[in-house]
């Protein structure tokens, strides 16, 4: 019988954890929209500096996902980022936060893992899928170069917001989609002479405008230059997504300075912005994914259960499960 051919659209943690799981059966094709893998376990690299500008770290607290890891772990491409996480208040005293769970980042970037995923999979970058034309069974991708396919399945791991206005989805799945809230964020990463330094590692800010500051350094096989990353507020960014990118970068620039004056913020040697428009779920569906049998179509992603890294995990995993049923049934 013919694998059937499935087309992933996004290579985060949901898309290729999905894609590793059904590559023994089915034909797999990943599409990216954008040069690098990882999505928010993304990693900015610099002439003189490296800095993880999306997800900061993540936890290990289920038995498939610590499973699925344990040859990242051993390989050395997971680690456990052990430096003391504090809290700052808006009038920049700290306290030490206790741990409820270890805190694990990818080395030497956040997008190593993603790589590491990605090694034995057919994984398309620079693929913007811009539309879905065909029916059930013979579907295919519109990028503004090409029209890819014929696939039997497309799935989306894009985020909601994107997913929703990609596939056709029946009216009660858009409806449940259309309930998902996902928050922007924006990214401030700083460049510091040698001689500054943090009073602290990494600290979760309790402010209207910053919500996390770190020292990318302090992460396990990091760049050794002083790499500073500081998150916006979410709600903060989302009243801010579309003000000029200046403006955006000189407020939590001068925030950071109120924050933490004992830092010489005026000698950074860069001083860069990027702007997430999705990068916080603050409502997520609810469910593992949803999949209209009939159509052949499917979605999953972190939006559906919750602001991890794990939650895309075991997204993808629980629509791959399901679909390896079906394909399981359809051999018999």
């Amino acid at each position: 019988m013919t694998l059937a051919k499935i087309a992933v659209i996004g290579a985060g943690m949901a898309g290729l954890s999905l894609a590793n799981a059904l590559q023994p059966y089915a034909q797999v094709s990943v599409f990216e929209k954008s040069r690098g893998l990882g999505g928010r376990m993304a990693t900015r690299r610099r002439p003189e500096c490296t800095f993880d500008h999306g997800a900061q770290y993540f936890t290990i607290r289920d038995a498939g996902f610590h499973a699925a890891l344990e040859g990242a772990i051993e390989a050395g491409t997971v680690q456990a980022w052990n430096a003391p996480l504090m809290k700052t208040g808006a009038y920049g005293t700290s306290e030490r936060l206790q741990d409820r769970a270890p805190r694990f980042v990818a080395a030497p970037g956040m997008t190593s893992l993603a790589k590491l995923m990605a090694r034995k999979l057919d994984v398309q970058c620079d693929q913007r899928i811009e539309a879905l034309e065909g029916q059930k069974g013979a579907w295919f991708l519109i990028t503004p170069q090409a029209r890819l396919g014929p696939f039997d399945w497309v799935i989306s791991t894009a985020p909601a917001p994107q997913t929703l206005a990609l596939l056709p989805l029946s009216e009660p799945d858009a409806e449940a989609l259309s309930g998902v809230r996902i928050n922007g964020c924006f990214t401030l990463m700083i460049h510091l002479p040698d001689a500054a330094d943090l009073p602290f590692s990494a600290s979760q800010i309790d402010h209207p405008v910053l919500s996390w500051i770190s020292a990318n350094q302090s992460k396990p096989e990091r760049d050794p230059a002083h790499c500073i990353v500081v998150h916006a507020n979410n709600r903060w960014s989302d009243a801010h997504l579309e003000d000029e990118p200046e403006a955006v970068r000189a407020l939590m620039l001068d925030t950071v300075r109120d924050l933490v004056p004992s830092v010489a913020w005026e000698t950074a040697l860069s001083v860069d912005l990027h702007r997430w428009r999705y990068a916080n779920v603050e409502t997520p569906l609810g469910r593992p994914f949803l999949m209209d049998r009939d159509l052949q179509i499917a979605a999953c992603g972190d939006w559906c259960l919750g602001n991890r890294v794990e939650a895309a995990f075991l997204s993808g995993k629980a629509l791959a499960e399901t679909l390896m049923a079906r394909f399981k049934e359809e051999r018999s």
